[in-house]
């Protein structure tokens, strides 16, 4: 094919169209995300953004990209099953009140209905009534009226709110003409200059729950979705404004009720002299990033089915394995098609609405949030910009394989970094008018080169049909490298250290103070683990888990545990004067320590290698964490323990039972190293073990005599009144012939 020439356009000619061209390209698109890309929805450019975050969102493994936290979700589903078993939809009140009946005895501690109810249920003994009396049968009438309590089913279900926290939705809508039901309290309140100020998403009216509903409830929840412009459910308000107050999202306020919180925080910026956004939203001792109308994105774990689900009907009917509602939080939804309750997701299509607010609920236990700073399409704008120099300045000086190799570099190099960002960071930020700009750039320049110059055509022709096929992209977003520890069972030892009346101590400070707190002290505690050899499991509130023998395996394991744990201690007796000094209250732990068989592996998410162990041995090393308060010890350690140590002087404790466990155990506290352990303390644990012979002797008198006698001498005597007590119960009760001397503690 001959290629048309024209003797007014020269190649000079054609470079500078193409940089002109290039140019306004790179304005228009820069001007796009500094002046409309924040609030644009449905342009082509946000369709593709939409697009590629979806693709992102699935391409890195969310399920493991995101946490979960410790509490138990659990959704209840009004499902097929449910509704053919009991009833087309609506069921009766008193059908939901045997369901939150049987959800409370089950062990939930708080529940959360999607489904909203604003309208009362008619008393059918009423209605009976009214028809008597219009046929003039008052007999009928008055012999119905013991019955009209019974049939009260709304106050009925509201009666059984009140052994159970009971969260409940409402609607906001954008008309202030629908104004019914009752709205619970706020969570925020507005003075009239910032109400008037503030950038948030705004209600006009409200369809909230009945009265008697609302008011026997914890709290309440607005069930409106943030659907994006190509109907896909990315993110959702955590918070809405009506009138001069903020009110919460179901998951939020399920969250506030779970954690006895009547309100939150926000952290408002001044943007211009009309308008303050939101940068964050403070939520117990969590600081959710949020957009600047109090939007998140939504952190979906999977598909469908990331939290347990039960078919109402079973929980109706007491069908439900045994545990798996205990102290759970239970949001009570559907799946149904017929009830229209889907919504499409970045994850998949008919996704359960009720799931989405378990996934948020999920995130805001475990603060984790993806988010997009309100930076990000300055910062694109930039990035714009400098790739508009970028070509302005190559495309003259390398040939066209030149340029495809730069355009490769710099999609990887966007595609790349943006990448890091959001598996690193957490952070999403729009990428398609950087690939657009790119390919567009280097498109134009490529065609400007094949143009301009006739005799490379064939050659460019070549390289630009082999840029755009898909197999380059492909290749530049591979899927990152999987890697982690393989499961394995070994010989270990774990940690398990808690603070003491620590809910007292936190009841005592604010959220600042109790995060400074805990900072101070988790930083040296950590710094002793660390020195012994040990590997920190995880932090749960004032809780410490570590263990020892994996993943570098120790045959000195016990002693490296034990070392740590008297270096805890003794840690704490140089960071309690500092922590006075600053105001905050002394600190004391308990330590439990035990050594055994245990499942460890990697079973948490791939990009941060969280080991964890399982296991009775680790059960039992948390038992003993909570039983050193019992006993009035620092630190208590299991038998293995115990026999895996030569060289230290241990005080035998007791031989106990512990909850859920039927064999017994000895446990013993570390004195100190034998070659420095004082005469006094030699001489307490040689009348101490004669003293607990005595004891399993049932020669009460005598032991009596000796406890009192410890007790006098001892540097540690609490043990010894726990026997005394002991005693009084024993002498009264007896003890059966094959008694010897195991104590069960009914108690974790």
């Amino acid at each position: 094919m001959a290629w048309p020439t024209s003797p007014t356009i020269t190649p000079r000619g054609l470079r500078w169209g193409a940089l002109l061209l290039g140019i306004l390209i790179t304005l228009s698109l820069a001007g796009y995300q500094l002046l409309q890309g924040r609030y644009d929805q449905t342009s082509l450019i946000k369709r593709l953004d939409y697009l590629l975050y979806d693709w992102r969102f699935n391409l890195l493994n969310s399920h493991e990209h995101f946490a979960r936290s410790d509490a138990n979700i659990v959704i209840v589903d009004i499902d097929e099953a449910s509704l053919f078993a009991e009833g087309r939809w609506p069921w009766s009140r008193d059908k939901l009140a045997t369901l939150t009946r049987n959800l409370t005895d089950a062990g939930a501690v708080v529940i959360a209905y999607d489904i909203l109810m604003s309208e009362p249920q008619e008393n059918p003994t009423r209605r009976l009534q009214l028809q008597a009396r219009q046929e003039g049968d008052e007999a009928i009438a008055k012999a119905l009226a013991p019955f009209v309590e019974l049939t009260e089913y709304d106050q009925q279900l509201a009666d059984t709110f009140a052994s159970v926290d009971v969260v409940m939705p409402f609607l906001f809508h954008e008309q202030a003409a629908t104004r019914t039901g009752q709205l619970p309290a706020p969570v925020y309140s507005l003075s009239p200059e910032q109400a008037e100020r503030l950038l948030a998403v705004q209600a006009q009216g409200y369809t909230g729950a009945l009265p008697v509903l609302q008011d026997a409830a914890v709290g309440a929840g607005f069930i409106v979705p943030a659907i994006d412009g190509d109907g896909v459910l990315r993110s959702a308000p955590l918070i809405t404004q009506y009138e001069s107050a903020l009110y919460p999202s179901l998951s939020l306020a399920m969250g506030l009720a779970y954690y006895f919180i009547e309100g939150i925080d926000l952290s408002v910026a001044r943007y211009n002299d009309q308008l303050d956004v939101i940068n964050w939203l403070q939520f117990a001792d969590q600081r959710i990033r949020t957009d600047v109308a109090g939007r998140v994105l939504i952190p979906y774990l999977g598909a469908q089915g990331q939290f347990p689900y039960l078919s109402a009907t079973d929980v109706l009917n007491q069908r439900t394995e045994p545990g798996v509602l205990d102290n759970a939080l239970v949001l009570i939804g559907t799946s149904s098609v017929g009830l229209a309750d889907l919504r499409t997701t970045p994850v998949g299509t008919q996704f359960p609405g009720v799931e989405i607010h378990a996934t948020l609920l999920n995130a805001l236990l475990a603060g984790d949030f993806p988010y997009t700073p309100d930076i990000a399409h300055t910062l694109t704008a930039l990035i714009l910009l400098t790739l508009g120099v970028i070509y302005s300045v190559i495309s003259s000086r390398i040939g066209p394989l030149g340029l495809v190799s730069a355009t490769l570099i710099l999609l990887a190099l966007l595609v790349g970094l943006n990448f890091y960002f959001w598996q690193q960071q957490k952070v999403a930020l729009p990428l398609a008018s950087s690939l657009l700009l790119t390919i567009g750039l280097s498109a134009l320049h490529l065609l400007q080169g094949f143009l301009g110059e006739r005799r490379t055509k064939q050659h460019i022709s070549s390289v630009f049909g082999q840029y755009v096929p898909q197999a380059h992209i492909d290749h530049m977003l591979a899927h990152p490298n999987e890697f982690g520890f393989a499961g394995e069972t070994r010989d270990m030892t774990v940690l398990f250290s808690d603070i003491r009346s620590f809910t007292t101590i936190s009841e005592s400070l604010d959220a600042t103070e109790l995060k400074d707190l805990l900072n101070r002290y988790f930083t040296p505690i950590t710094e002793s683990i660390f020195n012994h050899q040990g590997t920190i499991d995880k932090y749960v509130g004032d809780m410490v888990m570590a263990f020892w023998g994996a993943p570098l395996k120790d045959p000195d394991h016990a002693r490296h545990a034990l070392e740590a744990a008297v270096d805890m201690i003794n840690t704490l007796k140089t960071l309690n004067p500092e922590l006075n000094r600053l105001g905050y209250p002394t600190i004391d732990v308990g330590i439990g320590l035990n050594t055994g068989p245990m499942n460890v592996g990697d079973m948490g998410s791939h990009f941060r290698r969280a080991y964890t162990v399982l296991g009775d041995a680790v059960n039992l090393g948390a038992r003993l964490e909570g039983l050193t308060k019992f006993y009035g010890v620092k630190i208590l350690v299991g038998p293995e323990t115990y026999a895996a140590i030569d060289g230290w002087a241990f005080r035998p404790i007791d031989r106990i039972r512990v909850k859920g466990k039927l064999e017994p155990v000895s446990v013993y506290e570390p004195i100190a190293p034998r070659e420095v352990l004082s005469d006094e303390w030699h001489q307490e644990l040689t009348l101490w073990a004669d003293t607990y012979q005595t004891y399993l002797n049932r020669n009460w008198a005598l032991t009596r005599k000796k406890l009192n006698e410890l007790i006098n001498q001892s540097q540690s005597p609490a043990l010894y009144q726990v026997y005394l007590n002991r005693l009084t119960d024993l002498e009264a009760e007896g003890v059966p012939p094959d008694w010897d001397g195991t104590y069960t503690h009914t108690s974790k």
